[in-house]
């Protein structure tokens, strides 16, 4: 399962990657456009909006996987080893249960917008359900890399590491066994 969800995340840095350059070149020529006089396509504003939406959301996940994630350690940072710990473990299960209300929530929406034909009616009519679909998927993946870090802290807190996939985990150990 940890790999499927690497796997995962690898796939949506991709993803996330074409869609700020996306965003960069659209918005490059809009401002050319405008700059030489012709005018800006209607769509681009609009392309922009949702495409920082999706950004956010697929890319929460893999940050939180990363330990990138914004975060004030200002007291957690005077806490002792154990108390860290503790601390990683009770912020695992806060957002454990906060990711899972939201995506919940988030997939009755989605799900509403879809059964009602909601559209969103700007340059482009969309329906709102496709917009709306990565929030909750955002979530649920917030929610397994929680669950991720919960486990990897119960594992620190009782004095063990967890169960690491099979090969080497570094390059330094591949360099001692021989095969580097």
């Amino acid at each position: 399962m940890i790999r499927v969800l690497d796997r995962i995340y690898d796939f949506l840095e991709v993803v996330i990657s074409v869609i700020l350059i996306l965003m960069t070149l659209t918005i490059f020529y809009a401002v050319f456009a405008r700059a030489v006089g012709l005018p800006g396509p209607v769509w681009i504003v609009q392309f922009n909006e949702y495409a920082m939406l999706f950004a956010t959301f697929l890319g929460a996940a893999w940050l939180l996987s990363k330990g990138k994630h914004v975060s004030i350690e200002l007291v957690v940072s005077r806490l002792g080893d154990t108390g860290r710990k503790v601390m990683k473990l009770f912020h695992s299960f806060v957002g454990i249960v906060l990711c899972a209300i939201l995506c919940w929530y988030g997939a009755l929406t989605t799900l509403e917008h879809f059964q009602r034909k909601v559209i969103h009616v700007q340059a482009v009519d969309v329906p709102m359900a496709y917009i709306l679909f990565v929030i909750p998927l955002g979530f649920f993946l917030l929610v397994l890399q929680f669950i991720r870090d919960f486990v990897a802290g119960l594992y620190a807190l009782g004095g063990s590491a967890p169960p690491a996939p099979p090969g080497p985990q570094t390059v330094q150990e591949t360099f001692e066994g021989g095969e580097f």
